[in-house]
């Protein structure tokens, strides 16, 4: 089963150099984003939906996703 996970990730909000990195696999992307109040479940699958299309919401790992709101 594929696995996709989303998490925040880089060098800290304090640098801001941060945001959110999806993966799945080896490949995965980061932006410079985060959920500013919207729901933690809507924005991994945005990030999900854009980075590897709509077929792969069915294998977000939500139970290891890291998603801060910060």
């Amino acid at each position: 089963m594929t696995k996709i996970i989303v998490y925040h990730s880089k060098y800290g909000c304090d640098t801001g150099c941060c945001g959110h990195t999806v993966k799945m696999g080896d490949a995965e992307k980061f932006e410079f984003d985060h959920p500013y109040g919207q729901d933690f479940r809507d924005f991994a699958e945005v990030m999900i939906r854009e980075t590897f299309g709509e077929e792969h919401i069915k294998d977000l790992d939500w139970e290891n996703c890291r998603v801060v709101d910060d």
